[in-house]
Protein backbone atom coordinates (compact mmCIF):
# COMPACT_ATOMS: atom_id res chain seq x y z
CA UNK A 1 0.00 0.00 0.00
CA UNK A 2 2.35 2.24 1.11
CA UNK A 3 4.77 1.40 -1.73
CA UNK A 4 2.12 1.99 -4.41
CA UNK A 5 1.36 5.54 -3.01
CA UNK A 6 5.04 5.96 -3.23
CA UNK A 7 6.06 4.75 -6.89
CA UNK A 8 2.72 7.42 -7.99
CA UNK A 9 4.28 10.34 -5.93
CA UNK A 10 7.16 9.31 -7.94
CA UNK A 11 5.65 9.56 -11.35
CA UNK A 12 3.48 12.85 -10.54
CA UNK A 13 6.57 14.79 -9.60
CA UNK A 14 8.78 13.42 -12.86
CA UNK A 15 5.79 14.49 -15.07
CA UNK A 16 5.35 17.93 -13.61
CA UNK A 17 9.20 18.56 -14.00
CA UNK A 18 8.94 17.68 -17.31
CA UNK A 19 6.09 19.83 -18.03
CA UNK A 20 7.60 22.88 -16.24
CA UNK A 21 11.15 21.78 -18.42
CA UNK A 22 8.73 21.80 -21.81
CA UNK A 23 7.18 24.75 -20.90
CA UNK A 24 10.24 26.69 -20.16
CA UNK A 25 11.91 25.67 -23.33
CA UNK A 26 11.64 28.21 -26.78
CA UNK A 27 9.22 26.95 -29.25
CA UNK A 28 11.36 25.84 -31.62
CA UNK A 29 10.57 23.34 -34.39
CA UNK A 30 12.10 19.65 -32.25
CA UNK A 31 9.70 21.08 -29.36
CA UNK A 32 6.49 21.06 -30.96
CA UNK A 33 7.40 18.08 -32.44
CA UNK A 34 8.02 16.64 -29.18
CA UNK A 35 5.22 18.53 -28.00
CA UNK A 36 3.01 16.57 -30.77
CA UNK A 37 4.46 13.44 -29.88
CA UNK A 38 3.49 13.83 -26.07
CA UNK A 39 0.14 14.80 -26.79
CA UNK A 40 -0.26 12.13 -28.93
CA UNK A 41 0.59 9.80 -26.89
CA UNK A 42 -1.14 10.68 -23.36
CA UNK A 43 -4.01 12.70 -25.12
CA UNK A 44 -4.82 10.94 -29.04
CA UNK A 45 -8.60 12.21 -28.89
CA UNK A 46 -6.87 16.06 -29.57
CA UNK A 47 -5.42 14.67 -32.62
CA UNK A 48 -8.52 12.79 -34.02
CA UNK A 49 -10.59 16.09 -33.11
CA UNK A 50 -8.67 18.43 -35.38
CA UNK A 51 -8.94 15.13 -38.07
CA UNK A 52 -12.39 15.64 -37.47
CA UNK A 53 -13.19 19.38 -38.08
CA UNK A 54 -11.20 19.30 -41.21
CA UNK A 55 -13.26 16.88 -42.77
CA UNK A 56 -16.61 18.96 -41.89
CA UNK A 57 -15.02 21.88 -42.86
CA UNK A 58 -14.37 19.60 -46.58
CA UNK A 59 -18.01 18.56 -46.48
CA UNK A 60 -19.37 21.74 -48.88
CA UNK A 61 -16.09 21.10 -51.76
CA UNK A 62 -17.33 17.23 -51.62
CA UNK A 63 -20.92 17.56 -52.09
CA UNK A 64 -20.59 20.79 -54.69
CA UNK A 65 -18.28 17.88 -56.74
CA UNK A 66 -21.06 14.86 -55.97
CA UNK A 67 -23.48 17.27 -58.10
CA UNK A 68 -21.35 18.03 -60.54
CA UNK A 69 -20.50 14.70 -61.15
CA UNK A 70 -24.18 13.55 -60.98
CA UNK A 71 -24.94 16.33 -63.53
CA UNK A 72 -22.06 15.49 -66.04
CA UNK A 73 -23.27 11.82 -65.85
CA UNK A 74 -27.30 13.05 -66.70
CA UNK A 75 -25.56 14.88 -69.62
CA UNK A 76 -22.87 11.85 -70.34
CA UNK A 77 -26.42 9.60 -70.54
CA UNK A 78 -27.89 11.86 -72.88
CA UNK A 79 -25.07 11.87 -75.55
CA UNK A 80 -24.65 8.07 -75.34
CA UNK A 81 -28.50 7.50 -75.96
CA UNK A 82 -27.77 10.39 -79.17
CA UNK A 83 -24.92 8.24 -80.10
CA UNK A 84 -27.02 5.19 -80.36
CA UNK A 85 -29.36 6.42 -82.33
CA UNK A 86 -26.70 7.72 -85.10
CA UNK A 87 -25.30 4.75 -84.78
CA UNK A 88 -28.09 2.77 -85.67
CA UNK A 89 -29.34 5.59 -88.25
CA UNK A 90 -25.84 5.11 -89.82
CA UNK A 91 -26.20 1.44 -89.93
CA UNK A 92 -29.55 1.48 -91.48
CA UNK A 93 -27.98 4.05 -94.26
CA UNK A 94 -25.05 2.00 -94.80
CA UNK A 95 -27.54 -1.12 -95.51
CA UNK A 96 -29.82 1.04 -97.79
CA UNK A 97 -27.00 2.41 -99.48
CA UNK A 98 -25.71 -1.15 -100.01
CA UNK A 99 -29.04 -2.63 -101.40
CA UNK A 100 -29.19 0.92 -103.68
CA UNK A 101 -25.55 -0.22 -105.25
CA UNK A 102 -27.20 -3.62 -106.09
CA UNK A 103 -29.63 -2.31 -107.36
CA UNK A 104 -27.72 0.09 -109.75
CA UNK A 105 -25.58 -3.25 -110.98
CA UNK A 106 -28.72 -4.77 -111.77
CA UNK A 107 -29.15 -4.47 -115.72
CA UNK A 108 -32.46 -3.82 -117.12
CA UNK A 109 -33.66 -5.89 -120.39
CA UNK A 110 -33.86 -4.73 -123.23
CA UNK A 111 -37.73 -3.11 -124.15
CA UNK A 112 -38.43 -2.63 -120.76
CA UNK A 113 -38.97 0.32 -118.76
CA UNK A 114 -37.81 -0.44 -115.18
CA UNK A 115 -40.23 0.71 -112.10
CA UNK A 116 -38.62 0.80 -108.35
CA UNK A 117 -41.18 0.32 -105.67
CA UNK A 118 -40.98 -0.49 -102.09
CA UNK A 119 -43.23 -2.90 -100.12
CA UNK A 120 -45.44 -1.36 -98.31
CA UNK A 121 -47.86 -4.10 -96.65
CA UNK A 122 -47.73 -7.67 -96.11
CA UNK A 123 -50.13 -9.73 -94.42
CA UNK A 124 -48.64 -12.44 -91.81
CA UNK A 125 -51.47 -15.17 -92.50
CA UNK A 126 -50.29 -15.63 -95.90
CA UNK A 127 -46.61 -14.56 -95.86
CA UNK A 128 -45.85 -16.34 -99.09
CA UNK A 129 -48.66 -15.66 -100.99
CA UNK A 130 -48.87 -11.79 -101.44
CA UNK A 131 -47.16 -8.44 -100.69
CA UNK A 132 -48.49 -4.67 -101.53
CA UNK A 133 -46.24 -2.23 -103.43
CA UNK A 134 -46.39 1.50 -102.91
CA UNK A 135 -46.87 2.36 -106.88
CA UNK A 136 -49.89 1.84 -109.08
CA UNK A 137 -51.76 2.94 -111.76
CA UNK A 138 -50.63 6.50 -111.61
CA UNK A 139 -46.85 5.41 -111.84
CA UNK A 140 -47.58 3.19 -114.94
CA UNK A 141 -47.91 0.06 -113.60
CA UNK A 142 -49.91 -2.32 -115.28
CA UNK A 143 -52.04 -5.59 -115.18
CA UNK A 144 -49.75 -8.68 -115.26
CA UNK A 145 -46.67 -7.01 -114.93
CA UNK A 146 -43.67 -8.84 -114.38
CA UNK A 147 -41.64 -8.19 -110.87
CA UNK A 148 -38.66 -9.13 -110.19
CA UNK A 149 -35.73 -8.38 -106.99
CA UNK A 150 -32.16 -8.34 -107.25
CA UNK A 151 -29.73 -10.64 -105.44
CA UNK A 152 -25.82 -10.61 -106.42
CA UNK A 153 -26.05 -7.72 -108.78
CA UNK A 154 -28.74 -10.09 -110.97
CA UNK A 155 -32.51 -10.05 -111.43
CA UNK A 156 -34.17 -12.83 -109.88
CA UNK A 157 -38.15 -13.60 -110.35
CA UNK A 158 -40.72 -12.04 -107.68
CA UNK A 159 -44.13 -12.05 -109.17
CA UNK A 160 -46.63 -11.02 -110.81
CA UNK A 161 -49.09 -8.04 -110.69
CA UNK A 162 -52.73 -9.06 -109.98
CA UNK A 163 -54.51 -5.88 -108.93
CA UNK A 164 -53.88 -2.17 -109.60
CA UNK A 165 -55.48 0.47 -107.80
CA UNK A 166 -54.39 4.17 -107.92
CA UNK A 167 -51.35 4.38 -105.58
CA UNK A 168 -50.51 0.69 -104.89
CA UNK A 169 -50.60 -2.54 -106.20
CA UNK A 170 -50.94 -6.14 -105.06
CA UNK A 171 -47.85 -8.58 -106.09
CA UNK A 172 -48.75 -12.07 -106.05
CA UNK A 173 -45.76 -13.79 -105.16
CA UNK A 174 -44.22 -16.97 -107.29
CA UNK A 175 -44.70 -19.15 -103.97
CA UNK A 176 -48.47 -18.30 -104.16
CA UNK A 177 -50.46 -21.82 -105.19
CA UNK A 178 -52.42 -20.04 -107.65
CA UNK A 179 -48.66 -18.74 -109.14
CA UNK A 180 -47.16 -20.74 -111.93
CA UNK A 181 -44.50 -19.71 -114.64
CA UNK A 182 -42.78 -22.08 -117.43
CA UNK A 183 -39.03 -22.53 -117.02
CA UNK A 184 -35.89 -24.84 -117.59
CA UNK A 185 -33.39 -26.40 -116.14
CA UNK A 186 -29.79 -24.63 -116.88
CA UNK A 187 -28.04 -28.41 -116.98
CA UNK A 188 -30.31 -30.93 -118.75
CA UNK A 189 -32.06 -28.09 -120.38
CA UNK A 190 -35.67 -28.99 -120.29
CA UNK A 191 -38.72 -27.55 -119.44
CA UNK A 192 -41.03 -27.41 -116.99
CA UNK A 193 -44.03 -25.63 -114.97
CA UNK A 194 -42.55 -24.17 -112.17
CA UNK A 195 -46.18 -23.69 -109.68
CA UNK A 196 -45.86 -22.55 -106.45
CA UNK A 197 -47.02 -24.27 -103.01
CA UNK A 198 -48.26 -21.73 -100.37
CA UNK A 199 -44.79 -22.04 -98.42
CA UNK A 200 -41.33 -21.45 -98.59
CA UNK A 201 -40.60 -23.70 -101.43
CA UNK A 202 -41.81 -24.36 -105.34
CA UNK A 203 -42.59 -27.16 -107.49
CA UNK A 204 -40.93 -28.11 -110.66
CA UNK A 205 -43.79 -30.28 -112.70
CA UNK A 206 -43.75 -32.10 -115.95
CA UNK A 207 -40.29 -32.85 -116.46
CA UNK A 208 -39.33 -35.39 -119.10
CA UNK A 209 -38.93 -39.31 -116.76
CA UNK A 210 -35.78 -39.74 -118.50
CA UNK A 211 -33.92 -36.99 -117.55
CA UNK A 212 -31.23 -37.39 -115.30
CA UNK A 213 -32.07 -34.50 -112.00
CA UNK A 214 -29.26 -33.28 -109.88
CA UNK A 215 -29.58 -31.31 -107.09
CA UNK A 216 -28.31 -27.34 -107.22
CA UNK A 217 -29.04 -27.09 -111.08
CA UNK A 218 -30.38 -23.60 -111.60
CA UNK A 219 -33.98 -23.00 -112.62
CA UNK A 220 -34.20 -20.19 -115.40
CA UNK A 221 -37.70 -18.27 -116.87
CA UNK A 222 -38.59 -19.83 -120.04
CA UNK A 223 -38.90 -17.92 -123.31
CA UNK A 224 -42.05 -19.14 -123.83
CA UNK A 225 -43.39 -17.86 -120.42
CA UNK A 226 -46.22 -15.69 -121.23
CA UNK A 227 -45.83 -13.67 -117.68
CA UNK A 228 -42.05 -13.54 -117.49
CA UNK A 229 -39.26 -12.53 -120.26
CA UNK A 230 -37.05 -15.15 -120.62
CA UNK A 231 -33.34 -16.04 -118.83
CA UNK A 232 -34.62 -15.00 -115.39
CA UNK A 233 -33.50 -16.97 -112.57
CA UNK A 234 -35.89 -18.72 -110.65
CA UNK A 235 -34.37 -20.81 -108.06
CA UNK A 236 -32.12 -24.22 -107.73
CA UNK A 237 -33.35 -27.46 -107.24
CA UNK A 238 -33.37 -28.68 -103.59
CA UNK A 239 -35.02 -32.05 -103.50
CA UNK A 240 -35.72 -34.72 -106.55
CA UNK A 241 -39.32 -35.96 -105.47
CA UNK A 242 -39.40 -40.01 -106.24
CA UNK A 243 -40.90 -41.27 -109.49
CA UNK A 244 -44.26 -42.53 -109.80
CA UNK A 245 -45.02 -44.86 -112.06
CA UNK A 246 -48.46 -44.07 -113.30
CA UNK A 247 -47.25 -40.31 -114.92
CA UNK A 248 -44.88 -40.00 -117.25
CA UNK A 249 -42.85 -36.87 -115.98
CA UNK A 250 -40.75 -36.59 -112.74
CA UNK A 251 -40.50 -33.14 -110.36
CA UNK A 252 -38.82 -31.48 -107.82
CA UNK A 253 -38.38 -29.37 -105.26
CA UNK A 254 -37.10 -25.76 -105.85
CA UNK A 255 -36.10 -23.02 -103.57
CA UNK A 256 -36.75 -19.76 -104.67
CA UNK A 257 -33.41 -17.32 -105.92
CA UNK A 258 -35.38 -14.70 -104.00
CA UNK A 259 -36.03 -14.84 -100.01
CA UNK A 260 -39.79 -13.57 -99.93
CA UNK A 261 -39.20 -12.96 -95.79
CA UNK A 262 -36.79 -10.25 -96.89
CA UNK A 263 -38.45 -8.46 -99.25
CA UNK A 264 -38.20 -5.13 -99.01
CA UNK A 265 -37.82 -2.92 -102.76
CA UNK A 266 -39.05 -4.82 -105.85
CA UNK A 267 -38.85 -3.49 -109.87
CA UNK A 268 -41.82 -4.17 -111.81
CA UNK A 269 -40.93 -3.82 -115.44
CA UNK A 270 -42.97 -1.97 -117.91
CA UNK A 271 -42.61 -2.22 -122.06
CA UNK A 272 -40.92 0.71 -123.34
CA UNK A 273 -43.15 1.68 -125.74
CA UNK A 274 -46.09 1.58 -123.41
CA UNK A 275 -44.62 3.52 -120.82
CA UNK A 276 -43.47 6.01 -124.08
CA UNK A 277 -46.82 6.22 -124.87
CA UNK A 278 -47.84 7.19 -121.42
CA UNK A 279 -45.53 9.51 -121.06
CA UNK A 280 -46.24 11.31 -124.47
CA UNK A 281 -49.88 10.90 -125.01
CA UNK A 282 -51.68 14.53 -124.74
CA UNK A 283 -55.25 13.41 -124.28
CA UNK A 284 -58.04 12.50 -126.68
CA UNK A 285 -57.95 15.01 -129.71
CA UNK A 286 -60.97 16.11 -130.65
CA UNK A 287 -61.72 16.26 -134.60
CA UNK A 288 -61.19 19.13 -137.01
CA UNK A 289 -64.53 21.31 -138.08
CA UNK A 290 -66.15 20.10 -141.21
CA UNK A 291 -65.39 22.18 -144.01
CA UNK A 292 -67.02 24.96 -146.07
CA UNK A 293 -69.20 23.45 -148.83
CA UNK A 294 -68.14 24.80 -151.92
CA UNK A 295 -70.26 27.89 -152.74
CA UNK A 296 -71.11 29.19 -149.57
CA UNK A 297 -69.35 31.93 -147.64
CA UNK A 298 -67.23 31.55 -144.92
CA UNK A 299 -69.07 31.62 -141.70
CA UNK A 300 -72.71 31.76 -143.42
CA UNK A 301 -74.99 29.90 -141.83
CA UNK A 302 -76.71 27.01 -143.21
CA UNK A 303 -80.67 27.53 -144.32
CA UNK A 304 -82.96 25.79 -141.82
CA UNK A 305 -84.16 23.22 -143.95
CA UNK A 306 -81.03 22.09 -145.22
CA UNK A 307 -80.22 18.06 -144.08
CA UNK A 308 -77.03 17.59 -142.76
CA UNK A 309 -74.21 14.93 -143.43
CA UNK A 310 -73.13 12.23 -141.78
CA UNK A 311 -69.97 10.28 -141.65
CA UNK A 312 -69.68 6.70 -140.63
CA UNK A 313 -67.06 4.55 -139.81
CA UNK A 314 -66.74 1.08 -138.65
CA UNK A 315 -66.64 1.48 -134.79
CA UNK A 316 -67.89 5.18 -134.55
CA UNK A 317 -69.79 8.18 -136.48
CA UNK A 318 -68.75 12.04 -136.54
CA UNK A 319 -71.84 14.11 -137.15
CA UNK A 320 -72.11 17.49 -137.30
CA UNK A 321 -74.91 19.60 -135.95
CA UNK A 322 -77.10 21.78 -138.53
CA UNK A 323 -74.75 24.59 -137.51
CA UNK A 324 -71.61 22.79 -138.92
CA UNK A 325 -69.61 23.75 -135.78
CA UNK A 326 -70.76 21.45 -133.26
CA UNK A 327 -69.23 17.95 -133.65
CA UNK A 328 -70.74 14.80 -131.47
CA UNK A 329 -69.88 11.27 -131.63
CA UNK A 330 -72.52 8.68 -131.97
CA UNK A 331 -72.65 4.79 -132.79
CA UNK A 332 -75.34 4.86 -135.50
CA UNK A 333 -73.91 2.00 -137.30
CA UNK A 334 -74.26 2.60 -141.05
CA UNK A 335 -77.31 4.44 -140.75
CA UNK A 336 -77.73 8.05 -141.53
CA UNK A 337 -79.83 10.67 -140.22
CA UNK A 338 -81.43 13.96 -141.64
CA UNK A 339 -82.27 16.62 -139.29
CA UNK A 340 -86.43 16.19 -140.61
CA UNK A 341 -85.69 12.83 -138.33
CA UNK A 342 -85.61 10.75 -141.89
CA UNK A 343 -83.29 7.84 -141.86
CA UNK A 344 -81.96 6.78 -145.04
CA UNK A 345 -81.26 2.90 -145.97
CA UNK A 346 -78.07 1.82 -144.76
CA UNK A 347 -74.89 2.85 -147.03
CA UNK A 348 -77.23 5.39 -148.67
CA UNK A 349 -77.74 8.91 -147.56
CA UNK A 350 -80.84 10.99 -147.90
CA UNK A 351 -80.37 13.18 -151.38
CA UNK A 352 -79.40 16.56 -150.16
CA UNK A 353 -81.40 19.32 -151.78
CA UNK A 354 -80.07 22.03 -154.08
CA UNK A 355 -79.02 25.30 -152.59
CA UNK A 356 -79.76 27.42 -155.20
CA UNK A 357 -82.95 25.84 -155.49
CA UNK A 358 -85.59 27.55 -154.48
CA UNK A 359 -87.91 26.27 -151.14
CA UNK A 360 -91.00 24.55 -153.18
CA UNK A 361 -94.12 26.33 -152.14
Amino acid sequence: MHRETRISNYVLATFSALALVMLSLPLSAPVRAVKATVIYLFNPMVYYGAKGVQRLSDVPPGLARLLRADLENVQLQAQLREALWQNSELEALRTENRRLTEAMRLKPLAGYVPLWANVMERDPLHWYNSIMINAGADQGVALNAPVFGGKDGALVVIGRVTEVRRDCALVLLVTDELSAAAAYLSSAAVEGLVQGQGGPRLLMNYLPAETALTKGDLVYTSPTSATFPGEILLGRVVAINPRDPFLTFQSAEVQPAADAAGLSQVMVLRPATAANQAARSPGPALPAPLPPRPGRKPGASPRPDMPVAITHSSTATWAASDSGADLRKTALGQETVAPSGRTGPKGAAAPPRNEDEEPSQ
